[in-house]
């Protein structure tokens, strides 16, 4: 790397940051260490906790576990939240919708501003994301693949207002160029969305109004920064550089084997802590039960496809449709490992250059273009 450029680099000013609610504090703590653990060295890097609906006693634990872990993070609880933040459903606390006033927190004196969910856990150096060129885009993100495995991106662009051939960004980590994001007002755009079309933002509000405000404007991620737990639980063959606990989590009852060494982990993060106790403990049956868990969301749609084509009248007794529709939610199970592999080998190759935009990204899935549109079987 030539001189200028790298001291250009080391010059840039970032932010990192996570946003959480008492709920998930323990898990944010942890999270912010992991950055900690994984910054280069001689970069201009600050680290945040960005909170609401926070006790005293919450926040004088979390400044007690920084402390006593080394990890240099401000702890900021805006005072806006109560008039401003106002959830859609009950679905979603106000924590969730943090990241969409971060226009309010933070300044244009940051180069570049990083964003992880509270349930992500850095595996590796962060130095990518602090030098990623994002091609002039204001936002980086990783493509949410698990809806184009599953025919339910069609859904999403209807709701969202997107084009027919739209990619759907994660919103779990995400990198700006802050100045470029302020500039351009897409956090603003993003709250308004929520605000005139709340009907269309259900599932995940705020990444549903963000890929809204940010159609045309976000450069993808490598995935590996944020591989979905769909890609981990059908066997891929990436190595995450952070993983994202997306639904079952290391500290649920329910967890599944994978998520063994994560839960330990977490476990002894917090052992000296007051939330000593945020990992329970894990009966033989909550083991079974995660197993099960899996197996319906993996077969429990190809059992309906296959009544469907041999014994309708079974789903007829059920009161189950006996064909899918695009105008309800699709199963999220993919069809099979292979579209799972194929996909994140094509975004991989998107991110790197190798290739251009994915238009529309499922077009590198088996029979797209071809008969029955993917997830209608």
């Amino acid at each position: 790397m030539p001189v200028t450029e790298m001291a250009i680099r080391q010059s840039m000013k970032t932010a990192i940051t996570t946003a959480t609610d008492s709920g998930y504090l323990p898990a944010a703590c942890c999270q912010l260490k992991t950055v900690a653990d994984n910054l280069p060295a001689g970069r201009d890097v600050s680290l945040f906790l960005v909170c609401c609906d926070v006790s005293d006693e919450d926040l004088a634990a979390a400044k007690s576990f920084f402390e006593r872990k080394e990890v240099p993070a401000r702890i900021i609880v805006p005072d806006f939240v109560e008039e401003k933040v106002r959830p859609i459903n009950d679905r979603w606390p106000r924590a969730a919708y943090l990241r969409l006033y971060f226009d309010m927190i933070f300044g244009p004196e940051y180069d570049r501003l990083i964003y992880f969910d509270a349930d992500t856990r850095v595996m590796s150096s962060v130095e990518p994301l602090l030098d990623f060129d994002l091609n002039g885009f204001p936002a980086g993100a990783v493509h949410d693949f698990v809806y184009y495995l599953t025919g339910n991106i069609r859904r999403r662009r209807r709701d969202l207002f997107l084009s027919d051939d739209a990619p759907y960004l994660q919103s779990g980590v995400m990198v700006f160029d802050w100045p470029k994001l302020l500039e351009d007002g897409a956090l603003e755009r993003a709250r308004q969305f929520l605000v005139d079309h709340p009907e269309g933002c259900m599932e995940a509000p705020d990444q549903d109004a963000l890929n809204h405000a940010l159609e045309g404007k976000w450069t993808p991620l490598d995935p590996r920064w944020n591989l979905h737990e769909t890609y981990l639980n059908f066997g891929g063959k990436l190595k995450p550089y952070l993983e994202h606990y997306t639904s079952t989590k290391p500290w649920s009852k329910r967890r599944p084997p994978r998520w063994a060494h994560a839960a330990e982990w977490y476990r002894e993060e917090l052992k000296d802590t007051i939330w000593a106790g945020f990992i329970p403990s894990q009966s033989a049956g909550d083991k079974i039960g995660a197993q099960v868990d899996f197996l319906r969301f993996r077969y429990a749609p190809k059992i309906r496809d296959a009544l469907s084509s041999y014994a309708p009248f079974a789903l007829d007794v059920m009161k189950v449709p006996r064909h899918r529709s695009d105008d309800a939610e699709l199963p999220w199970a993919p069809r099979n490992s292979k579209d799972v592999e194929d996909m994140a080998q094509a975004l991989v190759s998107e991110a790197h250059g190798e290739r251009g935009f994915i238009r529309p990204p499922e077009a590198v899935l088996d029979g797209y273009g071809e008969g029955q549109p993917i997830g209608l079987a």
